[in-house]
């Protein structure tokens, strides 16, 4: 639930839901979403994917970037492959407007079945109970698109390798049945030179080769593979590409960064909301774990845990202001973290004040993955952290993520 802020300019490809009264003039801590970047990234995608083509994938909200603007900006891109975690989220993406396929991840509840229907979603096979149920449905006169889903090692949805066979079988002679897709998942693509990895791959060659074609589409790659295990991956007949995290400018480890000229595409800033003066020895924060060491300057941002910024990061993290890198101190609060900007007669704290923007993470230092090593985790979960009271704003081809002029659509202007 978020306010959507678009620049001035053409925001016919732009969304204009409120889903929020949280705007971002009101608010001390902005999202900016590139979505020159993520443009960029797709073409990238498309073209170290040879002739695969890109199944996008925009759960949770497209990795927190905004489900439908990236949704939008992808298909102006020419994708027309999308992958949503949830039914939910599918529906979300059909009612706002999304007419390109859309592939629910997720093991489908046999109640939930005639969603799929209605709404036009591809559902996944992964066990043989939802076949049965899938071919019950179909055979009541409701045609469903069906994935099927093979667990070459992953250990978390699909069917045994020695199962497919009997399901296809089950599926492709029963009437409404659409088999769309035949797919896997890897646990350790992202690693280079992975031996299970391969393994995997070679688990789904023979299923493939054992069920043959009767599925438009095959595909086992990932972001992780289309890096480490390159066009084996993808090497079937009519294959797609599914990659997430690259879209938004990211890899799953730095060191995965160098194989492709990606471009981060969400920047996290907040405002200083208070800016003062302390002697050494003053404790600040909860805790009162970090004492000034000399007379310091102190600048609170108005973020916190509450937004998605981790609490973890206390003390470890730095943000960019007043040009300088400036180390995160005390403990990061709900709604507000504090700054040491240094001695008050020099910059950057002779020069920052009230109103100023931190950058906390974008394409720069700050990066996402040095917060999720701050906060001990991935950068995918720095993303999808960012919380839905902190407002999204998107920034136009074009643009600079710095760029003046943006405008809040009134509520008149806003659909329901």
């Amino acid at each position: 639930m978020r306010a959507f802020v678009v620049l001035r300019g053409d925001t016919d490809s732009l969304p204009i839901t409120d889903w929020s009264t949280n705007t971002d003039e009101h608010s001390p801590a902005t999202a900016i979403v590139d979505l020159a970047a993520i443009r960029h990234n797709a073409r990238v995608l498309q073209d170290r994917a040879g002739g695969a083509d890109l199944m996008a994938v925009v759960k949770a909200d497209a990795y927190g970037h905004g489900g439908l603007p990236v949704a939008r900006t992808l298909h102006e891109e020419g994708i027309r492959h999308f992958g949503v975690a949830r039914l939910d989220e599918g529906i979300r993406l059909r009612d706002q407007g999304i007419a390109d396929r859309i592939l629910v991840l997720e093991a489908p509840s046999p109640e939930h079945l005639p969603h799929y229907v209605e709404h036009s979603l591809d559902l996944t096979i992964s066990s043989t109970r939802t076949a049965a149920d899938v071919a019950r449905l179909a055979s009541a006169g409701a045609p469903v698109r069906a994935h099927v889903k093979v667990d070459t090692g992953m250990g978390r949805l699909g069917l045994a390798p020695d199962d497919v066979t009997e399901v296809v079988s089950l599926l492709a002679d029963t009437a409404g049945i659409d088999l769309v897709g035949l797919w896997t998942h890897f646990a350790t693509a992202d690693v280079p030179e992975s031996a299970f990895a391969r393994t995997q791959l070679e688990r789904f060659e023979s299923v493939v080769d054992k069920v043959g074609a009767p599925f438009d589409r095959v595909h086992a790659a990932n972001t992780g593979a289309l890096l480490t295990l390159g066009a084996r991956a993808h090497d079937f007949a009519a294959p797609l590409v599914r990659t997430g995290i690259a879209l938004y400018g990211l890899t799953a480890t730095p060191d995965l960064e160098p194989r492709l000229d990606l471009r981060p595409a969400m920047q996290l800033q907040a405002r200083v909301t208070h800016l003062k003066t302390v002697s050494a020895g003053t404790p600040i924060s909860y805790g009162a774990q970090w004492r000034a060491s000399q007379r310091t300057r102190i600048a609170t941002l108005g973020v916190g845990y509450g937004d998605g910024y981790p609490r973890l990061c206390s003390g470890r993290a730095s943000v960019r202001l007043g040009g300088s890198l400036c180390p995160v101190v005390g403990t990061i609060c709900m709604d507000m973290c504090m700054v040491d900007v240094g001695p008050p007669n020099q910059d950057p704290a002779a020069t920052v004040d009230v109103g100023d923007e931190a950058i906390l993470f974008g394409p720069s230092s700050p990066s996402v993955h040095d917060v999720a090593q701050w906060a001990e985790t991935i950068p995918y979960e720095i993303c999808c952290g960012v919380s839905p009271r902190v407002p999204r704003r998107y920034v136009q081809p074009e643009e600079k993520a710095e760029s003046a002029g943006a405008v809040q659509l009134s509520s008149s202007e806003r659909s329901p």
